[in-house]
């Protein structure tokens, strides 16, 4: 069990504007971009950066997300998160990049771990 990397979430409703902005701030290339259909949200990565777009009514929806944790095995974060009484928001689901869940931790804090199908 192991954590591979961490990203930050920025949640935007002026999608690519947001990646512009911070492909300028970062000096980089957006490295995946996706969008997931079922809830309305397009995601793109710069770097250790997740931005989040879609429009307001969606963003306020979803659950606040501190840092992504990209992980070695999502089944084995599932189980500990359970055994140390965290409470699962939503369970492993697939993504087109792998698979993801979501968590709040007994501290309150919400989390989204994902377990990626190839490289980071």
């Amino acid at each position: 069990m192991k954590v591979l990397s961490v990203k930050v979430p920025i949640y935007t409703n002026d999608f690519e504007k947001t990646i512009n902005d911070y492909e300028i701030l970062l000096g980089a290339e957006t490295q995946n971009k996706f969008k997931i259909q079922s809830i309305g949200i397009s995601v793109a990565r710069i770097n250790d950066i997740l931005i989040i777009g879609g429009n307001d009514e969606v963003l306020n929806s979803l659950p606040k997300i501190s840092a992504t944790f990209t992980v070695d095995s999502i089944d084995e974060y599932f189980d500990y998160l359970n055994s140390i009484g965290a409470t699962i928001l939503q369970p492993p689901t697939t993504t087109p990049t792998g698979k993801n869940m979501v968590s709040k931790n007994v501290d309150g804090i919400i989390f989204e771990y994902v377990e990626l199908n190839g490289d980071d």
